[in-house]
């Protein structure tokens, strides 16, 4: 095994106290090892709290040096006479409000947070805010946690580039530094070793947190032992387009502009960088170029060495289904030891969804991974899924084993009734979801609704449908959308991109998770899940951009009036139509949605006002010859 230069040292010196592996739990004196589920024994008010100013590899900012970044520290005071811990690690953008509008309201819009993600507001060395629960939980049962302010981003230099190479590789500096391999210093300049780490380190996080995981796990990171990626992605392109259409507008530049507005530092030093990206992203046709390729790790998926335990929201339509579940088949082909847990919810994390049921298996999860306890945790089932509120379902991968059923679009049947049968669309903007695809049976020149025959059982689908369109458009380049829609009236989870609903709400009072202090008290709303009855679920969507039916590489325009065979994979989930429902195919000219929340604007490909091309798009769809492949999971 090979050890690092600093480990080497610790080992010379007899001060190494615990390198506990998974599996073969070993401790010296004072190390916290057996305490997989047990009361804290450290305090977390006397922790050692401090602030070092790691030297990254890059220069990122262009300045002409190596960039500096920011890692905070609370560690349990007896680190500071010998006990060595390991570290739950984060990496963030967020650690600092924006200047003017605010990033983390744009961010928090997608999960109603348990307080202010924010870092204390000075850089003293000395800190005494950390966000979120892991320091408040963790410390006092004998783990450090290190938050790092992501390059460009409150106190670190650099710019904050969508996560481009210098911006992962000045995330991976600072797990270099825990591990001796960068150097770094206080705030008084001294040089600072972290002599109080075991060498084992879990990288955690939610939404962006969880992307910078997933993106340094695929590099040399000897240290990184595990990672718990909680709705994330692992390739940018997917993500800032649909299909092939850009989906905000101008939103890469957006991202590093409203990330980068968080810098402490001055924040028009990175204004030129971020002026490039329209041009590097292909903002007019939203084509995959060498801008996304280099932030796009799926196939760097098969250099992970840690485990990986993802959670990700089965309605979570901000980092949509696909988006995640593509990384989980990269980290599944990897080999990787890797467990799922699919929720119900959207952009939300556990510790407020699902907290009883989450809190005991991430702990029991870093426990393993970074004490080295054999808890039985890998023992137990790989994935698990959500299938009502806290009711579970588990299985040994995912998607479940199903086979394929193919239903023809004319009578929603498996038999093809005779004789053709064509439909028009005229394309509309700015629609809401729920508009398009409410009552089915009226008549609309906006969208094609196609509708089953009441189930006699219930039908389970787990995995990737598929809708395959014979389509002829009188334009090129406009937006197709399908919708595949659940009628019958039901309670559901309210998970909705029309209201930015969550899937959960809050309630009176709060709980604390571990111990606190009044600057850092530790104590969090309660949430309980939002579920109405009403009379229709959309269970998956999908919407494409017309010239990208054969590559994302390059537009290749439609010839108005010939029909076109296009294949729509919808997003991924595990879902159950019961009997008595209705499964329900809605096409439209275009998903550009609007939203009930002020100030939000999802519609990227939606002309100005006054700039509409007339007429708009006609869709002819040759139902005759287009049908939906489930992947049904049989009983």
């Amino acid at each position: 095994m090979d050890l690092s230069k600093r480990q080497l040292v610790a080992l010379a010196t007899g001060i190494l106290l615990s390198t506990a592996l998974p599996g073969a739990a070993s401790a010296g004196a004072g190390t916290p090892v057996g305490n997989s589920a047990g009361e804290p024994r450290f305090s977390y008010a006397e922790a050692i709290r401090e602030t070092v100013y790691v030297e990254a590899p890059v220069d990122g900012d262009r300045d002409g040096r190596n960039d500096r970044i920011v890692a905070d520290i609370i560690r349990p005071k007896e680190t500071g006479s010998g006990l060595k811990v390991p570290v739950i690690f984060q990496a963030s953008p967020y650690f600092a409000p924006e200047a003017g509008s605010s990033a983390q309201a744009h961010d928090r819009r997608y999960r109603p947070g348990p307080k202010d993600d924010y870092k204390d507001p000075e850089d003293d060395g000395v800190p005494t805010r950390f966000p979120e629960y892991y320091d408040n939980y963790f410390v006092p049962r004998g783990y450090a946690v290190v938050q790092v302010d992501m390059p460009g981003t409150r106190y670190s230099e650099g710019c904050a580039t969508v996560d481009g190479k210098e911006v992962i590789l000045g995330v991976k500096a600072a797990l270099d530094w825990l591990d001796g391999r960068a150097k770094a210093t206080d705030k008084a300049g001294r040089q600072v070793e972290a002599t109080w780490d075991t060498g084992r380190v879990g990288m955690v996080g939610r939404s962006h947190r969880g992307i910078l995981a997933n993106m340094v796990a695929t590099m040399d990171v000897p240290n990184l032992k595990t990672i718990v990626p909680i709705a994330t992605f692992g390739s940018w392109y997917p993500y800032l387009r649909t299909g092939g259409l850009p989906r905000f507008v101008d939103y890469p530049r957006w991202t590093a502009r409203a990330d980068g507005n968080t810098s402490k530092l001055d924040p028009q030093r990175c204004a030129a960088i971020y002026d490039e990206i329209p041009a590097q992203t292909d903002e007019e046709n939203g084509t995959y170029t060498s801008w996304f390729a280099e932030r796009d790790y799926h196939a760097a998926a098969a250099k992970i060495k840690a485990s990986v335990f993802m959670v990700h929201g089965l309605n979570d339509w901000n980092v949509t289904p696909d988006t995640g579940l593509d990384w989980w088949k990269a980290v599944s082909t990897a080999g990787v030891p890797s467990r799922l847990m699919l929720t119900e919810k959207a952009h939300v994390d556990p510790i407020d969804s699902h907290r009883t049921h989450w809190l005991p298996q991430i702990h029991r999860w870093l426990d393993h991974w970074l004490l080295g306890i054999d808890n039985g945790i890998m023992k137990e089932p790989k994935v698990q899924v959500e299938r009502t509120p806290d009711r579970w379902e588990t299985y040994g991968s995912w998607p479940v084993a199903n086979a394929t059923k193919k239903l023809w679009l004319n009578g929603m049947s498996e038999t093809l009734p005779p004789g053709a049968r064509y439909a028009s669309i005229d394309e509309k903007y700015e629609q809401r979801e729920s508009d398009i695809v409410s009552d089915p049976e009226r008549q609309s020149s906006t969208r094609l609704a196609l509708l089953g025959r009441p189930l006699t059982e219930d039908l389970r689908i787990s995995g990737t449908a598929e809708v395959s369109l014979t389509v002829k458009a009188s334009a090129s380049g406009t937006p197709l959308s399908a919708f595949l829609v659940d009628y019958g009236t039901d309670s559901y989870t309210i998970a909705d991109e029309d209201t930015y609903s969550t899937g959960i709400k809050e309630t009176t009072g709060s709980e604390c998770i571990g111990r606190g202090t009044s600057s850092d008290t530790g104590c969090y709303p309660v949430y309980e899940h939002d579920v109405q009855t009403r009379p229709f679920e959309i269970v998956s969507k999908v919407t494409i951009d017309t010239e990208n039916r054969e590559t994302f590489l390059q537009d290749v325009p439609v010839r108005p009036d010939t029909f076109y065979t296009y294949k729509l994979k919808l997003k991924p989930d595990d879902y159950v139509f019961r009997s008595g429902h209705r499964l329900g195919l809605v096409v439209a000219g275009t998903n550009c949605t609007i939203m009930e929340v002020p100030g939000t604007d999802w519609c990227s490909y939606a002309p100005e006002p006054g700039n509409e091309p007339w007429p708009r798009t006609v869709f002819d769809v040759d139902i005759s010859k287009s049908f939906i492949t489930l992947p049904v999971v049989v009983k």
